[in-house]
């Protein structure tokens, strides 16, 4: 195979390197996917190596999917044949390690992993037990300190209490307890999945040399996003001769709230001596423009391999287009617009319009809800990724939990969501006389209902609550024949099952008029199957593993909708048009973060904001605004991004009669006084129209009451109320409203026009 044809020069030199330990910098676009797929093509067919004897890394299945695909075809065209590829993530990975190595953990092979939402409900259900609510702060608490604690890689046999630091002798006891509960049910979570493996291979000899004896080459994508538990893991699967491939770029290190430590990719040359490093900086995704304001903003930062991205594409200079409106509203309607002339611009072939490559990204959640309403007015359909994803929506959690109970029988956290879902007359009460009983007797819930026969006589269960259970236990152990026998798909054992456990009609009864629940729960057995399609020798203990390691960017298909999401879930994948939206001082960077963690964090946003410009290959949309927000507790203004990458703010049209002004390194505006949008394009409309007085005939005009308007009112005014006296105000928040700090009363939020209040007399300031 002629690889020189295909790649670049650092890309070629990348993927035939022979050096042992390579560092790849990858710049955004610079066809790292490319590189690890090349290469992994490269070792099978040209330097024949087993490709068994190769193990990649990545992190989320998605991508894992796509590299294995690719390198398939490229050895499969060099060679003839498909070769069997070891591409999944971390945590992929260490599932199958702990399948293979279970009786090392003394789990079953069939072992259930805990989602976010498992692992909450059982420290909530550990409260109750504990004489406290689920609702208490002490949940929220416990639930923080054993996240932290194990992603720290410590246990609760690690840890020492200090006496001084309030309730932390409590989290632990929640710690202990549910580690223990959790063993219990043979569950892991999927810190455990990582941890587990590391324990094993560090108290296991024997399996420690065979797992280092596997593998010759191993690969890591996105390596500035490894964490301290990962990279001891790595290190655990080496041996002197293993080659080590790491390909990432420090400047998208964005993770570290979760663990990422950037200092393992800007050391590696330190730890693997005669390590090579080699810098793609050749982009194929963005234009000049955007490359240039992504170059300049990036180099503020200290901590980062320097290079400057280059591209052929020159683009224009309008490929970044900056929009400056007075309220996140204006804002909103002003993105729409945009995004309804691309649409218009670009059409299939039926004539409607293409917004599948259109993104519109943000730091925060919260900003999304004025932009969700103006796009449903200019009928524009989009969808939001990284909120509720498809395996975690009720219905589907419900079946997922069933099919859990197949596997594993001990799994409490399971029965307790399914027990009466349907509804089958079994309230709290009667759960939490199994739970006692279960655990008096040794067995889990569901064990000591499937024997419950035995146990009859000195139970204080219901009769009619213990009936309800025996049918649906009954259907599920009919299930369990079934998958046991292997003669029919499981997909249609598990729809069997489903449908006799009156699971449709449930559905029929309860569905909601916003949501499909029963075609959510068709498309999960469409899921099934196209999962066995794509796998034809898995199991169904493979096919939950494989969901129930999921990432959110795994859910993200392409549609004909504009996609929505957060910076951090666009990580990896590129649009055409991509808008940046509330990019305004305190909320991108955020202030909050800044103020948790310092100047680490300031690295942190800009890399972010770096993130979001380079998603963009054709243009790139900045927009902010000037509205008072409760959530930074000050007015909006540019954030310093825009200055720092080059951009040039919008200049004031001839309509703008007062300027903006330029304070130290922060954009400020003066001006609260008009309301429409003062940089839209074309259909520009002068926004002090509706001030001016509109001509009517002397007899229509009819006397008004006086009112007062936001324009009436300047930080310092004197004013009074008919209730509540004499005031000073103290601050103007919006077009309506203003606080008053009230000599008898103390300080309130009021609108501006409210005809109780009255001006005394004009202040100083403005």
């Amino acid at each position: 195979m002629d690889y020189s044809s295909r790649l670049n020069e650092r890309q070629y030199e990348a993927v035939t390197s022979s050096s042992q330990y390579l560092r790849i910098v990858a710049g955004a676009g610079s066809g790292k996917t490319r590189v690890l797929t090349y290469r992994i093509a490269h070792l099978i067919a040209s330097k024949n190596v087993d490709p068994r004897r190769i193990l990649a890394i990545t992190f989320t299945n998605k991508v894992a999917d796509e590299m294995k695909q690719r390198a398939s075809a490229l050895v499969e065209e060099a060679t003839g044949s498909k070769p069997p590829l070891r591409i999944s993530t971390f945590h992929s990975f260490c599932a199958r390690f702990l399948r293979t190595e279970c009786d090392a953990i003394n789990y079953p092979v069939g072992f259930t992993i805990f989602d976010e939402d498992d692992v909450k409900k059982m420290i909530k259900n550990i409260a109750v037990d504990l004489g406290y609510k689920k609702g208490d702060e002490i949940v929220k608490g416990a639930i923080h300190f054993i996240d932290v604690k194990k992603s720290k890689g410590q246990y609760p046999e690690d840890i020492r209490v200090n006496s001084n630091y309030g309730d932390d002798k409590v989290f632990l006891h929640f710690y202990a307890e549910y580690e223990k509960r959790k063993r219990e049910c043979f569950a892991l979570d999927f810190d455990d999945l990582l941890l587990q493996t590391i324990k094993v291979l560090e108290n296991n000899e024997d399996i420690h040399w065979k797992w280092v004896d596997k593998f010759d080459h191993i690969l890591i994508d996105e390596f500035q996003d490894t964490n301290d538990v990962q990279y001891k893991l790595l290190k655990l699967l080496l041996s002197d001769e293993t080659c080590v491939y790491v390909v990432g770029d420090p400047d998208q290190t964005i993770y570290t709230w979760r663990g990422a430590n950037l200092g393992i990719i800007l050391r590696f040359e330190k730890e693997f001596r005669g390590c090579e490093t080699i810098i793609l900086n050749e982009n194929y995704r963005s234009t000049t423009t955007i490359l240039d304001a992504a170059n300049k903003l990036i180099a503020h930062n200290k901590k980062r391999v320097p290079k400057d991205l280059f591209t052929s594409n020159q683009g224009e200079e309008s490929d970044i287009k900056v929009h400056v409106a007075i309220s996140s509203q204006k804002e909103a309607e002003w993105v729409a617009r945009e995004i309804a002339t691309i649409g218009r611009k670009n059409k299939d072939e039926f004539g409607e319009p293409i917004y599948k490559n259109i993104a519109i990204l943000y730091r925060s959640s919260y900003v999304t809800r004025p932009f969700e309403s103006s796009l449903k007015d200019l009928q524009i359909p989009y969808r939001i990724f990284g909120g509720t994803r498809f395996y975690e929506r009720a219905e589907i959690k419900d079946l997922l939990a069933y099919f859990s109970l197949l596997i594993n029988d001990k799994n409490n956290i399971a029965f307790d969501r399914i027990v009466n879902v349907p509804r089958r007359g079994v309230g709290d009460s009667s759960v939490a006389i199994i739970r006692a009983e279960a655990s008096k007797h040794g067995l889990s819930q569901y064990e000591y209902m499937r024997n419950f026969d035995i146990y009859e006589s000195e139970s204080d269960l219901s009769p009619r609550a213990a009936s309800a259970i025996s049918k649906f236990i009954l259907i599920m152990e009919e299930a369990k024949e079934s998958l046991r026998d292997g003669q029919e798909a499981y997909s249609a054992v598990l729809k069997k099952m489903t449908t006799d456990l009156n699971y449709f009609d449930y559905l029929a009864d309860t569905q909601d008029v916003d949501e499909d629940r029963i075609a959510n729960v068709n498309a999960l057995f469409d899921d099934i199957n196209r999962f066995i399609e794509d796998n034809p020798e898995s199991t169904f203990e493979e096919y939950l593993q494989n969901v129930s390691l999921l990432s959110s960017q795994d859910d993200i298909k392409t549609g004909n909708y504009v996609s929505m999401m957060t910076v951090h879930t666009a990580k990896g994948l590129e649009f055409d048009n991509v808008f940046v939206i509330s990019l305004n001082e305190k909320s991108f960077p955020s202030s909050r973060s800044i103020a948790e963690k310092g100047a680490e964090a300031e690295e942190e946003e800009r890399r972010l904001a770096y993130v979001a410009f380079t998603r963009a290959k054709k243009k790139l949309y900045l927009s902010c605004n000037q509205e008072y927000s409760y959530v930074t507790d000050s007015h909006g203004s540019p954030s310093q991004y825009f200055e720092e990458a080059g951009i040039k703010m919008p200049q004031e049209d001839h309509f703008f009669s007062q300027k903006k002004s330029f304070q130290g390194d922060r954009y400020k505006f003066s001006n609260n006084r008009y309301s429409r949008s003062f940089f839209s394009d074309g259909d520009a409309i002068d926004p002090f129209d509706e001030y001016e007085p509109k001509q009517k005939p002397a007899e229509e005009e009819k006397p008004k009451p006086k009112t007062n308007g936001i324009d009436d009112w300047r930080v310092g005014d004197d004013c009074y109320h008919t209730k509540f006296g004499k005031g000073v105000v103290k601050e103007v928040i919006n077009k309506m409203m203003i606080v008053v700090n009230f000599e008898s009363q103390g300080t309130k939020t009021m609108l501006s026009n409210n005809p109780s209040l009255s001006k005394i007399s004009k202040g100083g300031k403005a």
